[in-house]
């Protein structure tokens, strides 16, 4: 049996040193150890983060995590953002503004944490991404040049000289309109700083000038070519032409002659019957295709329609009033839903009123199968947002007429069905005082489809004339 010697008392505080100096180099070591080791597994590109975020949106680290940053740029770019000017308004995506999220390098900087070659920043993002989760901030790139010519753009179509109010004949006083204008490089410093925070909205500063002040009116008063200067708007709709449609070609040509270079004095109204007049052979005017009745029928000034639906359209964008205005019985081919006229010699008119202080000059052609018609003025025309909304359908039905020169048994469809509907038209004029919103119900009843049968089939029928039993062209309709 060996006995184990004590320690010498005089030696046993040098002993002590060393046990303490022995567990303190192992503490070093652990804890110089376990970062390193953490940190080489790392750059091996062993995945140990936990929750990684960018722009708020989870992300792995991998090649196929990181792709869904493709498709939150591509979301991010595509979103609205809403410029307010003054009592404009005006709608563009961030990447029409001139900004984007860089895919490629924060995809990069996903991949790359761990491997930065900082231990202690990748030891700091490891540690947030095991406990709440790592934020990345993905920051926009914005081109200060597209931005720069947006708002050029911009500023040009919004942009207006000061216009003087009148006082009518009458003694009553239409108010002039301010000039504005928008100040560039701030208006970018502003927008560049919306971009930046993905912001939905911004506003913008306007320069204002003071309208002079009113001027007296003289009615019939000679009108300088200073004063049709800017175009207020432009609108136009397509026509056929060919063999077999010269009648309603001639009808647009004698509309649109009558109605070019007419002016609406400021608080004038134009009325189109009363500027075009009486639709006759007299006159000119010849036998072509028009809506009779919700059909289809042969009558003189066939086309007119057309010219009135497209100088009401010009008269509906340019801000003007409009006091009398009925859509037709059925929708238009050649111009969209809602912004059709309807116009009857002597019993329906259309008529527009001129809202602004300066005279306004509609100027028309009908050329190539194209009518355009172009309102001008001394200013510009308020802008003028609109849009339109189903609120009801009703089913068309079936019509049968009896045509003695069919053949027992034989039925000939003279007008296919189409369905009614009833649409809500919204109009806001954006007026410098602010938004002016105009609702109206515009109603298109249901025009059924006819069909011509023989005497004797046992359909229930009625009686029509016998021009009416002749399939007509509907391709302009």
């Amino acid at each position: 049996m060996t006995l184990q010697a004590w320690p010498d008392p005089s030696s046993l505080p040098r002993w002590r040193r060393k046990q303490r100096q022995r567990y303190a180099l192992w503490g070093v070591l652990c804890s110089l150890g376990l970062p390193l080791g953490l940190l080489i597994l790392l750059w091996c590109g062993v995945n140990l983060f936990g929750t990684i975020r960018v722009g708020g949106v989870p992300v792995a680290r991998t090649r196929a995590g990181v792709s869904v940053l493709e498709s939150y740029s591509k979301r991010w770019m595509e979103g609205i953002v809403t410029v307010h000017i003054g009592p404009y308004v005006s709608r563009f995506t961030r990447e029409r503004l001139g900004a984007r999220l860089p895919v490629e390098p924060m995809q990069a900087g996903v991949l790359s944490l761990g491997r930065t070659g900082n231990p202690v920043a990748d030891l700091m993002s490891f540690w947030a991404s095991r406990r709440g989760g790592l934020d990345m901030a993905w920051h926009a790139e914005i081109s200060r040049e597209i931005l720069a010519e947006r708002l050029q753009d911009l500023r040009g179509r919004l942009e207006r000289p000061p216009v003087p109010g009148a006082v009518l004949p009458n003694g009553t006083e239409l108010p002039g309109t301010p000039g504005l204008s928008i100040n560039l490089m701030a208006s970018i410093d502003r927008l560049s700083r919306a971009l930046s925070t993905g912001a939905s909205e911004a506003s913008l500063d306007v320069m204002r000038v003071g309208a002079p002040s009113a001027v007296q009116y003289a009615s019939g008063q000679q009108h300088g070519s200073g004063q049709f200067g800017y175009v207020m708007t432009e609108f136009s709709t397509k026509y056929r032409t060919g063999s077999g449609l010269s009648g309603r070609i001639r009808n647009i040509e004698l509309a649109v002659q009558a109605i070019n270079n007419a002016v609406l004095e400021p608080g004038g109204e134009l009325s189109f019957n009363q500027t075009v007049g009486q639709r006759s052979y007299e006159r000119g005017f010849e036998a072509a295709n028009e809506i009779a009745n919700r059909r289809i029928v042969k009558g003189v000034g066939g086309g007119v329609c057309q010219v009135a639906a497209t100088l009401h359209a010009a008269a509906f964008f340019a801000g003007l009033a409009l006091p009398d205005y009925r859509p037709h019985s059925r929708p238009a081919k050649y111009i969209e839903l809602g912004l059709d006229a309807m116009v009857a010699w002597p019993s329906q008119d259309m008529r527009i009123a001129n809202v602004y202080p300066f005279p306004v000059r509609v100027r028309a052609s009908a050329v190539d199968g194209v009518i355009t018609i172009r309102l001008e003025g001394a200013g510009k025309a308020h802008p003028v947002d609109w849009g339109k909304e189903v609120v009801s359908k009703t089913k068309a039905s079936v019509q049968y007429v009896e045509d003695p020169s069919l053949d027992p048994g034989e039925t000939q469809v003279l007008q296919e069905a189409i369905d009614g509907v009833t649409i809500r038209r919204r109009r806001i004029v954006q007026l410098p005082t602010g938004p002016q919103v105009e609702e109206q119900l515009l109603r298109y009843p249901p025009n059924d489809r006819i069909v011509a049968v023989s005497p004797g089939s046992g359909y229930a029928t009625r009686r029509v004339s016998a021009s009416a039993l002749k399939a007509l062209d509907m391709e302009d309709f």
